[in-house]
This record gives C-alpha cells, structure tokens and sequence, in this order.
C-alpha cells in the first residue's frame, strides 16, 4: 500500500511538471537618454502560460489572483494602465513600444464574443470593481456613466480566433483622468512578478525615485498569443510594464545605481532572460559612450542597441559624448496640441492640433470622449488645415444622456502632408446638483484625452524616433487631458450664514441672560399718608402751592447740589444728616437702602 501511495505521488508531480513547465518568464530593462538630462526607463516583465490554466487552476508563474478574474467575467483581451504626469511627444517623441498612456487610470476590455449581449454590462461592473481591489484604485467609478465602446479606434491586438468574430458591443472602454498613483498602487502591481520585486530587474524598482519622475506609468496587459508563426496553437500572455522619464542632475554621464537609488543584488532564477538594453543615437547630441563593454550590439543608421545580460550585483555606467541641450530629440511625424477656448461658464469650445510633419498624407482615426457633464453641439464640428476644409471619410457619433452615458465620436480622416489640422467643435456646460460636486468644485472637472490611431510613417533621417508597430501596423497616442469650469455654487455662502447667525445669537443671547438671571432693586419711596394726600389735593383745587414728593435719590442728589463750592460733602453722609420732614423728605431708612443699591 505504501509503494502504491509513492508511485501515485511520483506520477502526479511527473504530470504537474509537464503541465506547469509550458510556463515562462522574461524580464527587460531598455534605457534611451532624453533631451534636458532625463533618461526614459521602460521595464517589461512577460510571463507565457498556456490558455488552459484559466479553466483548471493549476497555476505555476501566472497569477491566480489575475487569472480568477479573467476566467470569471469572461475575458478576451485586458488593458490597464495607471499614469502619473503626461508624455511630451514634441519633446520625447513617440515612444517605441507604446508606454505613452493616457493620465490617470484606463481601463480596456475585449470581453468573450461567446457571452450574451444582456450580459456585458453586467460583467463589466464585476469586473471594475473587482480590479479596484485587486489594484487598490479607485476603479468602480468607471461605471456605465464613464464607459464607452468605440468601433474603430480599438481592435484585438492578440491572436485572434478564426471561429470567433470580433464585435464592438463586447468591448468596454474607460478612463479616470483624475486618478492619483501612489505606492499602494504599486505593491500590488509588484506582487504580480514571479521573483516579487525581490530579485533580478524588479529589484530596481524603488517607489522613491519612481514617484519622483516627470512621468510614470504601470500598465497590466493580458492577451492571447501565437506560440507559431502558423498561429494553429495559442498562449495566454501577461505583460507587466513600467515606464518612468527620470533626472540626473549629474551632466556627462549616469549610472543604473544612481538613477533607481538601488541596485541589482542577486538575479531572478525563475527568468529565462533577463537584459538591459541601452538604446541611445548613433551620431549625434544624445551619443553615449558605456564603459563596459555590452555582450551583444546592433548598429544602424539612426540608433545603436547595446545589450547587457543581468547578474548579480550588476550596474551600468555610460557618459555623453557631448554635452545634451534642450531640443536633443528631433520632433515627431505626428504630434497634437489639445486645448479649451471661449470664456464663462456656460459654453466653450474644445480645439485639437494635429500636426503632419511627414512628406505624405497620413489617415489617422481620431476619437473624442466627453464625460455627460459637457453637451456636444456635434454641428459646430469644423476640420480646417490651413484654411481648408478637409472632408471626413467616415463619422460614428454616440450622443451621451446625462447621468447615464457618455458622449463619443470618432473620424476617420486624411491628415494633409506637411500642415496642421485644427478640429474644433462647441460644447454646453451642464448645471449638476449640488451633491454631484466634488468637495475641490472650484478645481474643475477633468475630460479625458483624445484618442489618435493611425499608420506612422517611418522616421526621416537623423530623427531620433524609432517607431515599433504593434499589432497590424497601428500606433495608438493619446493626447492632453482637459480641465472644465463648470458653472458652480458659492459654497461659502453656508459658512458665511452659520458665522453671522452664531454672531447674531450671540450678542441676543448674552442680553436674554442678563435679563432673565439677575435681580433689578428699584429704590423705595416714603409713603404719604391718606390725610396728607387729601390736604395736598385740596390745596391744588384751591390754588395753593404744593410741594411735590420726592424720593431717597432725589433728596440726596438735592443735598450735593448746594454743598458750597471748595467743600466736599459725601453723598451717603448727607444722607444720613438729614433729618426726616413731614413733607416728601426721605427718612434715614429710605437713605440706607439707596446706598445698599
């Protein structure tokens, strides 16, 4: 019975190595210098598993915590991203393996073509608020309000299957431009990585510098892939990648040490690979020079590869040739600039400029995405390049609700060679609730960016761009994140209230209390008696003169006034001297309660 027990145990470790040895993982690190001494770092970390393991659950390099999300919501293809800063592409260029996502948080879904159409909604709020743990964002706000499905700017990027049919219906679109990245972000990102940010090039990833950068960007990337150039067999693959734009304040040369405030102590076993690449000009103001010798290069006209294979304790030191200067990088085929015109807080109007700097004509489609606060008046819509109208080969126009949907259009346009191409169209700032403002309202409400994909040219000669198409061809960009001024409430009028009534109930209140708690002593007077009254009331009808009663205050006011001058006589003495009349005069009593008083 023991020896069956053991050659049970021994056949099912053989089959879990089988299944779990289809599992790989690759790790990278692709350094290129910038203009005004930043360094742009792309780190990719790949692990390749097989499809199956969504449906059994043997999971080896994969992440179970991923991979039981993508198999309950019914997943084709995921992107996500989270973005601190923006990307110059006038400055940078356009990066060559697609990192210049858009700012804040942005989300995209291919879900199951299988899945009923009823059902799609209902997955996508599982599934956002599901990432929102999973990634400790704030991702549940992309509900239906914020979501979109665009027909043409995003397509599948991964194997697709032949017996399945792409439909725009299952694809979900998302972005939170006023996301923050922060380090509980980036824990959790880290928990993903085999060696766990432990070992090999993960060990680089200290938040401090990361978090100090002009720009960074963490994306999760999970797609169906081709193990063959026949593509009759697929994989599922997971690309994590961080890109971060870093400074040096050190003028001719930079370390890996240095720009990461870490080092590379001891490498990731679990990696088939593990390479630093320094891609840097071959002539020109960003030319390097690299101290040590790489293990393997690529020269070419416009740029040189050189290739490092990680150890323990590695580090890298290069040094420029000559000294870099603002404007180092050439500008780019394409690049826009994206702002708000008019004034007030009622209506205004959105502008892009597209710039072709190409010697050919390049068709890019261009899509708008407005949050239902903003109504597109979609007839105001004019296309001008340099005081032409360009036409539009195709227009797909989703108008939004309020409070239910946004609105979202995309053209398929002809970008003239060598010109800029202004869109602009008018938009009507709606009035919200006022529970539906944030607590900064006077900050403004963000628009997310505008989406541009098209087919990229190859860069002229001497330019610094490199472009690496994905998927089809297509290179996708984003452009500036926009900030509205909606008409908004004084809400300082409620504190100014609640001071002047505290004021008001204060001064009342001290008054109210005063009266209401002490005792008021009003001075006795000495009573006539009745025959007395009589008499005096005769003498009145007669025509006598009488004299009018007085009372203790006024007797001894009376005897102050004819004190001569230069003596002093006190008031309550006088009181006191004074002898009781039979006419209205005070008695020594009445004096006495005076003073008391």
């Amino acid at each position: 019975m023991r020896h069956l027990m053991l050659l049970v145990a021994t056949l099912h470790l053989l089959n879990t190595a089988h299944v779990f040895g289809n599992d790989k993982f690759t790790e990278s690190l692709q350094l290129e210098p910038l203009d005004n001494h930043l360094v742009l770092g792309q780190f990719k970390f790949s692990v390749t598993s097989s499809p199956n393991v969504l449906t059994t659950g043997h999971y080896h390099l994969f992440p179970k915590s991923l991979g039981e999300i993508l198999h309950k919501y019914h997943i084709q293809e995921l992107e996500l991203s989270l973005t601190q800063g923006l990307w110059r592409y006038a400055r940078w260029g356009i990066p060559s393996d697609g990192v210049a996502n858009p700012p804040g948080a942005s989300i995209l879904v291919h879900f199951d073509s299988e899945l009923p159409l009823e059902d799609v909604d209902k997955h996508w709020k599982g599934l956002i608020n599901s990432l929102a743990g999973f990634i400790c964002a704030s991702l549940n706000y992309a509900d239906n309000t914020v979501a979109t499905s665009p027909q043409y700017t995003f397509t599948p990027r991964g194997a697709f299957n032949a017996n399945k049919t792409f439909q725009h219906s299952h694809l979900r679109y998302a972005n939170l431009p006023q996301e923050n990245v922060c380090t509980e972000n980036l824990t959790p990102w880290k928990k993903l990585l085999p060696c766990g940010g432990q070992a090999g090039l993960s060990s680089l990833l200290n938040s401090k510098p990361l978090f100090d950068s002009n720009y960074h960007s963490m994306s999760i990337i999970v797609r169906p892939q081709c193990k063959t150039s026949e593509c009759d067999s697929i994989n599922l693959n997971l690309t994590l990648g961080l890109s971060v734009v870093l400074a040096h304040p050190k003028k001719d040369y930079f370390t890996l040490s240095f720009l990461f405030r870490n080092s590379v102590g001891r490498e990731c076993h679990i990696a088939e690979s593990s390479t630093v690449v320094v891609k840097f000009p071959t002539v020109g103001k960003l030319s390097l020079h690299l101290e040590s010798p790489p293990d393997n290069t690529v020269f070419s006209e416009q740029h040189t590869l050189a290739s490092y294979k990680v150890t323990s304790n590695f580090n890298l030191k290069a040094s420029y040739k000559v000294k870099p200067t603002y404007g180092a990088v050439a500008p780019p085929v394409l690049h826009t600039l994206r702002y708000l015109s008019g004034y007030g807080q009622e209506y205004g109007s959105i502008v892009c400029e597209i710039t072709n700097n190409a010697e050919e004509v390049i068709q890019i489609v261009y899509m708008e995405y407005i949050p239902w606060f903003l109504r597109i008046y979609l007839h105001t819509l004019s296309i001008t390049s340099n005081g032409s109208k360009v036409p539009v080969s195709k227009l797909l126009y989703s108008p939004g609700l309020e409070r239910k949907k946004p609105s979202m259009f995309e053209l398929l346009l002809n970008l003239p060679a060598n010109a800029t191409t202004v869109i602009r169209f008018d938009v009507e700032k709606l009035f919200l609730k006022w529970t539906e403002y944030p607590p900064d309202a006077n900050l403004g409400f963000h628009v997310p960016a505008a989406i541009i994909t098209g087919v990229i040219p190859d860069a002229p000669e001497g330019s610094s761009i490199q472009m690496l198409r994905e998927g089809y061809g297509v290179v996708r960009f984003y452009t500036e994140k926009l900030v509205v001024l909606l008409p908004t409430p004084d809400f300082s009028m409620p504190y100014n209230v609640i001071c002047l009534a505290c004021t008001v109930v204060a001064l009342a209140f001290g008054s109210i209390h005063n009266l209401t708690t002490k005792i008021l002593i009003r001075p006795k007077e000495k009573k006539i008696p009745i025959m007395q009254r009589i008499t005096r009331k005769i003498k009145k009808v007669l025509g006598f003169e009488v004299e009018e009663a007085v009372t203790s205050t006024q007797q001894v006011q009376s005897s102050t006034d004819k004190t001569p001058a230069g003596e002093t006589t006190p008031r309550n003495e006088t009181s006191v001297d004074s002898e009781p009349t039979v006419d209205g005069e005070v008695s020594l009593e009445d004096s006495e309660v005076t003073q008391r008083d």
